[in-house]
């Protein structure tokens, strides 16, 4: 892992950012003592629009009772008490 002062990682962010996105792990210091690392974020899986559409395909088809049992759902948690954080 690679050691970088804090002074150095603000001067050069981006590039930082670069290395830590192409796999490097980055110690963060401040006057000798480590306060951070940066490390790639676990990369999220994802399928193609061919495999979805295959999934989508696949599943079992919607009984006609399906609105009628989301509506008693929605009915049966309520409004929301506030509106999302943001």
């Amino acid at each position: 892992m690679v050691r970088l002062t804090a002074t150095d990682v603000a001067r050069s962010f981006s590039t930082v950012m670069n290395r830590v996105d192409a796999g490097e792990e980055i110690e963060i210091v401040r006057n000798g003592v480590p306060v951070a690392e940066l490390r790639p974020a676990p990369r999220r899986r994802t399928i193609s629009a061919e495999r979805w559409r295959e999934m989508i395909g696949s599943a079992p088809a919607v009984d006609d009772d399906f609105a009628e049992d989301v509506a008693r759902a929605r009915a049966a948690v309520g409004p929301p008490d506030a509106a999302w954080p943001s």
